[in-house]
């Protein structure tokens, strides 16, 4: 968990309150936000602020109790077996793993995206889904909680307000909180990325078995990490990477028809544009991981292809009705 009490002071009020909630919290911590709030009475403005917007999700304890009771029972009837409860250090992280298990036996409703396609979903509350290319996502809403799964692909979710019901997304290890935000979350392969464009989220990692975190990286099984604007967290395989700060609207462009890139590799690019067209693009063997930076036009797959071949000696070759291979061009003759 991220604390950094040198950020603006609305950040820094609600890093206190992760804070003073670990459930292990010394007297030294106590007298040092105790200090901070002294500071400026704007900070206990803030801070109670906090409190009232934390105490909204209290509802979602009771919900999750029954929902797991009631699941557990109805697996318990059907295998004939006693069931593995689920233990949680926080209550809100144990309400989170409870909304994953609901939406993934229950689905309401589910929405999906072909290839070089993307789709606005409108939601009953006023959120607003923005489904990326190749993608799917299964929606629960209750009177207790909103909870959102992702299955595949990539996500921006804009999120309406609602004190009552918190909103969750949960894509494999990854389960994130908001309430009042917009964020992005894109599952890519084992790897879930969550990046924030507004606001701030808070991001569970319920990793099931994973190896041990490299140096570096951040194992969370039961506290948050707090992301705000511009942030950035990946999970892969259980580990959490560090938070990174990011240009969340670069990273997001495709909504707007664009993909901006500064000095990435090749095949990195190519991969990408690869969703936003109908036929595969691949780069052959052999052909440099040359850096390519500018904006990219996802509209047409041709237009696509001619800033590439421009950007860079590559030559497109259509290898079959399906497939498209940049190999390298042949040298200018002089």
């Amino acid at each position: 968990m991220r604390l950094v009490t040198s950020k603006a002071p609305e950040d820094a009020a609600a890093d206190w309150f992760v804070r003073l909630h670990s459930g292990d919290v010394s007297e030294a911590t106590r007298l040092e936000h105790k200090a901070w709030l002294a500071e400026d009475d704007r900070n206990r403005e803030r801070f109670e602020a906090v409190e009232n917007s934390m105490r909204d999700l209290a509802p979602i304890d009771d919900w999750m109790r029954t929902e797991v009771n009631r699941l557990n029972a109805r697996v318990m009837a059907r295998r004939a077996r006693r069931t593995k409860g689920l233990i949680g250090v926080a209550s809100a992280a144990a309400a989170v793993a409870a909304v994953t298990v609901w939406i993934t036996t229950n689905p309401a409703g589910f929405y999906t995206t072909e290839r070089a396609e993307q789709r606005e979903i409108s939601l009953d509350d006023g959120s607003r889904i923005h489904l990326n290319s190749a993608s799917s996502v299964a929606v629960r809403y209750s009177p207790e909680a909103r909870t959102v799964e992702l299955k595949s692909g990539e996500g921006v979710f804009d999120v309406s307000r609602d004190a009552q019901r918190p909103f969750v997304v949960a894509a494999r290890d990854a389960e994130v909180v908001a309430i009042g935000t917009q964020f992005r979350v894109w599952l890519n392969g084992g790897d879930v990325t969550v990046t924030v464009l507004e606001g701030a989220v808070a991001v569970f990692n319920r990793p099931a078995s994973g190896p041990m975190p490299a140096p570096g990286s951040i194992r969370s099984d039961s506290e948050p990490t707090l992301l705000y604007a511009n942030d950035q967290i990946t999970l892969s395989n259980g580990v959490m990477t560090a938070v990174e700060s990011v240009n969340a609207s670069l990273a997001t462009a495709w909504r707007e028809g664009k993909l901006i890139y500064d000095a990435t590799p090749l095949r990195q690019v190519v991969a990408e544009m690869s969703r936003y067209t109908p036929i595969e693009l691949a780069v052959a063997d052999g052909v440099p991981d040359h850096p390519i930076t500018g904006l990219i036009q996802i509209r047409s797959p041709d237009a696509m292809l001619r800033f590439i071949s421009n950007a860079v000696p590559v030559t497109p070759v259509r290898a079959s009705k399906e497939r498209i291979v940049l190999h390298a061009a042949p040298p200018v003759p002089e």
